[in-house]
């Protein structure tokens, strides 16, 4: 229901911005999602879930553009899908729910002009900034439970204020679009984030040495979620992450895009 006040609201502007005509599109996008990250480190194909978002662009010109977006992205990833048995034995996994503002340059290969017969499609190619709101989470025998408030690692026993709810990014990707007919036109697009965050996941460097004083779960479940093998003292202290690299989520899906037209728009032509 939230997407569809965003469209509604998207649609209202429409009709207030007529004088920009063809200047400015509306759009929505549903999409795959994937992440990479240390539950995931080698497979950039490890899509998992679904989400979507809407956007508005500015033309600059049938080239260049500037666009806006709002998205909803939810992650997956559990070690159980490695092919490593290690990794299998560590047996850590993570759910995420990002709520993501992003701004991005796109850059057309071919002039595009949305309702005229020629210029119809072109690949294109996109990179900016994006900030998410995330809060990594797992689903057990029934509940959620929040994995941040845990302090399940050693490097944030002393300082949980480091783990940010707040991921920035840099999105990059490709996509291509055709003009269906009039203002309307479908697409496909591929995008990559590299974060500039270690916690998407909820793993980054050292198993805990110790609980903290309070949280919300029994022993027996912290020490679960601290380390599902079972060997929380034997690991303690040890590495429970890569610890060096950031994480990285990515989409892939299709987009529909709304153009405003005008007859007296002159700088198309």
């Amino acid at each position: 229901m939230v997407y569809f006040r965003y469209i509604i609201i998207l649609f209202i502007l429409c009709a207030q911005v007529r004088s920009y005509a063809q200047r400015y599109e509306f759009g929505i996008t549903g999409f795959g999602t994937g992440y990479m990250g240390d539950i995931n480190p080698n497979n950039p194909f490890y899509y998992q879930n679904i989400g979507g978002g809407v956007a508005v662009k500015y033309n600059l010109n049938p080239t260049w553009g500037i666009k806006a977006g709002l998205n909803y992205i939810a992650l997956h990833g559990s070690d159980l899908d490695s092919k490593f048995t290690a990794q299998q034995n560590r047996a850590l996994q993570f759910n995420n729910h990002l709520k993501e503002f992003t701004i991005t340059t796109e850059f057309n290969f071919f002039r595009f002009i949305a309702g005229k017969a020629v210029n119809r499609y072109t690949p294109y190619l996109l990179a900016g900034i994006s900030a998410a709101l995330h809060d990594p989470y797992v689903n057990l025998d029934g509940t959620t439970i929040k994995l941040r408030e845990l302090q399940l690692e050693h490097d944030v026993e002393s300082n949980p204020d480091k783990y940010s709810k707040i991921a920035i990014s840099v999105p990059f990707g490709f996509g291509f679009k055709y003009n269906i007919k009039g203002p309307w036109s479908i697409g496909a697009e591929v995008i990559y984030r590299t974060t500039f965050n270690d916690n998407i996941d909820n793993v980054s460097k050292n198993y805990a040495t110790s609980p903290p004083r309070s949280y919300s779960v029994s022993p027996e479940t912290w020490d679960f979620l601290a380390d599902p093998s079972g060997q929380i003292d034997t690991n303690a202290g040890k590495a429970r992450g890569n610890g060096k690299n950031y994480d990285g989520y990515m989409t892939a899906g299709f987009t529909l895009t709304y153009t405003l037209i005008s007859t007296k728009c002159y700088w198309w032509q």
